[in-house]
């Protein structure tokens, strides 16, 4: 299951950056797409194994904790 949404997001990508670069888009704009598409990958990965991914709060409070404000 996995391997499959795996390569279906590959083709997304593939045929989504054909028409960036045909419309000669800017770099932010083709790096932005390709974060967005990263984040769902690992998101919809992660549901297809079965894993909750953390809340974005956890986010939040683990990188408060990386800088040293929060203890």
């Amino acid at each position: 299951m996995v391997i499959v949404i795996i390569v279906v997001f590959l083709i997304i990508i593939a045929y989504d950056v054909q028409g960036f670069i045909r419309k000669k888009e800017r770099a932010s704009a083709v790096i932005i797409y390709l974060v967005l598409m990263g984040i769902s990958l690992v998101v919809s990965v992660l549901l297809a194994s079965g894993k909750r991914p953390s809340s974005p709060a956890q986010w939040i409070e683990t990188a408060l904790k990386m800088v040293g404000v929060v203890k």
